[in-house]
């Protein structure tokens, strides 16, 4: 079987909630960037945007609860090429980023609740551990 895969490792900016017929459908902005040294010596910095559409109801009850700006994220899914008609009748063609049934969505790092953001007085948070399962 072919198929079109992506991994994105980055930042969460906006999540989007929808409702839609069969139940959910969780809209993330994710930044990923890379970093480079001129030849000038100076280090540059860009930065990229993608927007990842993520709908098992699973998937979209973990990301109601434990992402929100600024979240370190994984996310594994298809790539599926999509187009539409703009106001002035032009076909454009887009890149849609889809964690399915079959993806993977995996929280790396918290983001800091807002009221922490405000103020800066946050209590040092738990590190993230990995579990590994036991043969």
């Amino acid at each position: 079987m072919d198929k079109a895969q992506f991994e994105i490792v980055g930042n969460v900016g906006k999540i989007e909630i929808k409702e839609i017929k069969n139940g959910k459908l969780a809209l993330l902005s994710v930044a990923t960037s890379e970093r480079w040294k001129r030849e000038d010596g100076e280090w540059t910095e860009k930065t990229y945007w993608h927007r990842v559409a993520v709908f098992p109801a699973a998937k979209v009850a973990r990301i109601e609860t434990l992402v929100q700006k600024g979240t370190r994220v994984r996310l594994v899914g298809q790539i599926r090429p999509g187009s539409y008609e703009d106001n002035t009748g032009r076909t454009k063609y887009t890149v849609e980023f889809v964690v399915g049934p079959f993806g993977d969505f995996e929280v790396l790092a918290r983001g800091k609740p807002r009221d922490e953001v405000a103020t800066g007085d946050a209590a040092p948070r738990a590190k993230r551990s990995k579990v590994t399962a036991a043969a």
